[in-house]
């Protein structure tokens, strides 16, 4: 009895003994899916024992625009730096350009880019709001974590002297954070986050991802941290320091992403993964009763959506009919749709199911789940691998095309562009999911790959932020390359050297060669001629 006391006592004792940090997480709530990602952080560190804040500065005007569940022992503290704008208004302007196959050349393109940037850029705006500012100062966090999209957040922790931060990515790692962080990319086979690509790219692909990987760092550069950069210089202060310099000093940088489902690729110590987090199986729950008796009535389910950034009542009327067409050839399955409007109702085929909302990860967790048609976005992808569900994907912008590559990869999707939208290629599809066990055999391996990982996610991201509040800096992660120039960091004066000096060897050898063969050629003329005389 005493020994089993011992034992209980000695397992308490880390917990008792564990410090508790003072957390906040700079969100941006533009999307439900990064808010998602971020309170499956925010409530893993809070269930460690830390005091965490989460921190939304919104884009948006409505600011209770997400309808993501966040635990009642995180603090939300809401900041409103939109310029007039909804997520509503925003999904009447952009949300039908998701579906359309649009040039980056057009001017539609750069409306649609303007857009999103002005809406993440102008948040910088909060800098105006004193009252916030000192809060922020006041609260004395020890630790923070900044999100990828801008660098807003990070000019802030500098401003309100939080002595460290997490650089957290809610997708795979973004081609800027790489850069500045020096994590090597090598672009024969490791290609731009926005390129419709794998790790086994052809020649005219391989120009492609050697051009992306110098103009997107260029590009945002001057989209994000040159004019959020100036923001600060003109309402905080004017000798403010560039935020690229203060972001090359970051500690550590997480990714929500998983070197088993990832494609492989060089890195460094300070990128920690840590994908999947939050989604174990564990947490799923039964399904509600009507589609339960949908599921019970069914040989098979197939859940359909596109998230919450593109909505799927804003597909083009040509979509609609197109998978309504594909869906009614497959009586036996029932497919569950999520979407929006109202505009369906009077035309679903008996086998359809409309909502507006899925409990996808229970539905994906279903026995009875055979299919997941989706957009390729990074969670959903996750969600998939994790249940164990094949899929069909049809990705629309961002870095669907590339993700939607990465499950093709790993052979258990199908998947379509928009141009491929018809009802024979989806009844293809379906046909191939439905009927080649690979697919499902394929992900199902993978699934229990990621559940058999020796170190969890929330194991990774806990220590590595206990660690880093502790320590506040690691230098000691900091390749030497940061601080080479790009002539230096690819060797090309070492190169250029070298060529020099087989040039000159080859020059020199070749004159002694030349002038070696005359002499003896002159030699045996003169030879010839005396034996001749």
């Amino acid at each position: 009895m005493l020994l089993l006391l011992y034992s209980f006592l000695l397992l308490l004792q880390p917990l008792e003994s564990s410090k508790s940090f003072k957390i906040v997480l700079f969100v941006p709530d533009i999307a439900n899916s990064q808010v998602l990602f971020n309170t499956r952080v925010a409530e893993t560190l809070s269930r460690a024992g830390h005091d965490v804040t989460m921190l939304m500065i919104s884009s948006l005007d409505d600011l209770k625009s997400n309808d993501v569940k966040i635990m009642q022992n995180i603090k939300v503290h809401r900041i409103n730096a939109s310029y007039g704008l909804t997520k509503e208004e925003i999904n009447e302007q952009e949300g039908g350009y998701m579906y359309q196959d649009v040039s980056i050349l057009s001017s539609r393109f750069r409306q649609h880019m303007n857009t999103v940037t002005s809406l993440l850029v102008n948040t910088c705006q909060v800098l105006e709001d004193k009252e916030f500012l000192e809060w922020l100062q006041n609260q004395h966090f020890d630790l923070a974590f900044a999100h990828m999209y801008d660098v807003c957040p990070i000019g802030l922790i500098h401003y309100a002297k939080i002595p460290s931060w997490i650089w957290l990515n809610s997708g795979t790692l973004m081609d800027f954070v790489a850069h500045y962080m020096g994590v090597p990319k090598i672009p024969s086979y490791v290609s731009p986050i926005l390129m419709e690509s794998s790790d086994e790219m052809n020649f005219i692909e391989r120009i492609k991802s050697f051009i992306g990987h110098i103009l997107s760092v260029v590009i945002w550069r001057r989209v994000f941290p040159d004019r959020e950069t100036a923001y600060f210089r003109e309402l905080i202060d004017p000798s403010f320091p560039d935020i690229v310099d203060i972001a090359k000093q970051c500690p550590l940088v997480m990714v929500n992403s998983n070197e088993l489902y990832e494609l492989p690729r060089p890195t460094l110590s300070k990128i920690v993964n840590i994908g999947g987090l939050g989604m174990e199986m564990k947490d799923v729950k039964p399904l509600p009763d009507e589609l339960q008796r949908i599921a019970n009535d069914s040989s098979g389910l197939v859940v359909f959506s596109f998230g919450s950034v593109a909505p799927s009542h804003k597909m083009p009327l040509t979509w609609k009919n197109a998978f309504l067409d594909a869906f009614k050839r497959f009586p036996k399955y029932h497919f569950i749709m999520r979407y929006e409007g109202t505009d369906l109702f009077d035309k679903l085929p008996a086998n359809v199911h409309i909502l507006k909302w899925l409990p996808q990860t229970d539905l994906l967790a279903h026995k009875k789940t055979k299919a997941f048609i989706s957009h390729g976005g990074y969670n959903s992808v996750q969600e998939a691998i994790i249940a164990g569900v094949p899929m069909i994907t049809i990705p629309l912008f961002g870095d669907q095309p590339k993700n939607a590559k990465v499950a093709e990869k790993h052979k258990f999707t199908v998947n379509l562009r928009k141009s491929d939208i018809n009802a024979d290629n989806i009844v293809n599809a379906l046909n191939k999911l439905l009927n080649d066990e690979s697919y499902s055999q394929n992900v199902k391996r993978l699934s229990r790959m990621v559940e058999k990982k020796p170190v969890k996610a929330e194991h990774l991201l806990v220590s590595w932020a206990e660690f880093v509040a502790e320590f506040k800096t690691l230098k000691n992660l900091v390749p030497a390359g940061n601080e080479l120039n790009f002539i230096q960091y690819h060797s090309l004066d070492v190169i250029a050297f070298l060529l020099i000096i087989i040039t000159l060897i080859v020059y020199i050898s070749s004159k002694f060669l030349i002038y070696t063969f005359n002499k003896v050629y002159y030699l045996a003329i003169s030879f010839k001629k005396q034996k001749k005389a």
